[in-house]
């Protein structure tokens, strides 16, 4: 069947799902009713729906055309007062990872969904990779043994163009409302939650505890160069080393140490390695998914129910003592102004090492980090 359907948020990631939206209404798939955004809709998105209602109010956009589901594709702290909106109009909704900004707006989330019956989707676009469902089954079958770890490593490079594109970019709070831009909970979110879910660890109580080292290299409040550690319900050690202020970028990896058997998981590219044996998956995006949900039952990539250990971690990222400043002896910079790019040399070897080893930075003895 078509469903009717509402995005709150054209821009940024948004456009992903302005896109996509256009390819499943080419099928018959989805019926967009209605735009929403506190900006005017850009050229590109005015050509394509232009001829759709827009409202800056999604309350109002909700009221006017009362759609299927509705996708919140707006910065992390708009999404509780946006997908509450959308709940309490009868929506069912898919609102883009993080789902929030503290435990708080969590769990309010999640109650509403609960008490409206409505289906609430996350986008961590890395659970819908066949990669990722086929590693699955190779723990779940015991093809690589007891997993004695799982290290996750990522290293991107950010310009300060970056944190000048929004008021919340690089900070942990905005006029009092929790942000959380970090790297640990922002741009590497999934890798976190990637993890968590290989180990079946997904419950707020799954993590038994909790060590996270925060960096940063600029004068902004939230982290861009992070390392977590923590162990589950299940004994398994996780640890997770990021950083934006890499020379050369690498994309994200997941390692899992088995006992039989090594695997890699490269989830912005599909990409599963099993003991040097590469593979090579497609996905199944959120949005399809919650609609294979809505039409058929098809089980939710994730449910916003299965983002509790998620948000633990997020919670005890924006609660920790501030990022600090790595000593300028430590970074090297590229370019002036809106361009500038700060490096730490060597990173990209430290959050490998980090996964490889499942330590911390100071774990490793990174003078930076120290």
């Amino acid at each position: 069947m078509t469903r009717t359907v509402v995005l709150a948020g054209t821009s940024g990631y948004g456009a992903t799902y302005v896109r996509e939206i256009a390819q499943l209404e080419a099928r018959g798939s989805v019926r967009l009713v209605g735009l929403c955004d506190v900006r005017p809709l850009d050229s590109a998105v005015s050509r394509q729906f232009g001829d759709r209602p827009f409202d800056s109010r999604l309350d109002h956009l909700l009221a006017a055309t009362c759609p299927d589901l509705a996708i919140v594709a707006g910065p992390i702290h708009t999404h509780l007062p946006l997908g509450r909106q959308v709940l309490s109009a009868d929506c069912h909704l898919l609102l883009e990872k993080p789902p929030a900004s503290s435990a708080a707006e969590w769990r309010e989330v999640l109650t509403l969904a609960r008490q409206k019956s409505l289906s609430c989707q996350v986008g961590f676009q890395s659970l819908g990779s066949r990669a990722y469902s086929r590693l699955a089954e190779l723990i779940a079958t015991g093809r690589l043994g007891s997993v004695r770890g799982i290290g996750c490593y990522g290293a991107w490079s950010r310009d300060a163009a970056y944190y000048q594109r929004a008021d919340w970019a690089g900070r942990r709070y905005l006029d009092g409302v929790p942000v959380a831009d970090g790297a640990l909970t922002n741009p590497f979110a999934h890798a976190v939650a990637t993890a968590l879910a290989l180990d079946h660890s997904t419950g707020w109580d799954d993590i038994t505890d909790i060590d996270t080292e925060l960096l940063r290299v600029r004068d902004i409040e939230a982290d861009d160069t992070s390392c977590l550690r923590l162990r589950t319900r299940h004994n398994t050690v996780i640890t997770v080393a990021v950083t934006l202020a890499a020379q050369t970028p690498l994309e994200p990896v997941i390692v899992v140490h088995g006992t039989r058997g090594r695997a890699e998981l490269h989830y912005t590219r599909d990409l599963l390695v099993v003991d040097g044996q590469p593979e090579h998956h497609g996905r199944i995006s959120p949005l399809e998914n919650l609609l294979a949900h809505l039409d058929d039952g098809a089980p939710l990539q994730c449910d916003i129910a299965e983002c509790g250990a998620f948000t633990r971690v997020l919670e005890h990222v924006n609660a920790a003592p501030a990022p600090r400043l790595i000593s300028e002896r430590w970074l090297a910079h590229e370019g002036d102004g809106s361009e500038e790019r700060i490096h730490i040399p060597g990173i990209e070897q430290a959050v490998r090492a980090s996964a490889e080893q499942l330590a911390t930075f100071s774990g490793l003895g990174e003078p930076w980090a120290l």
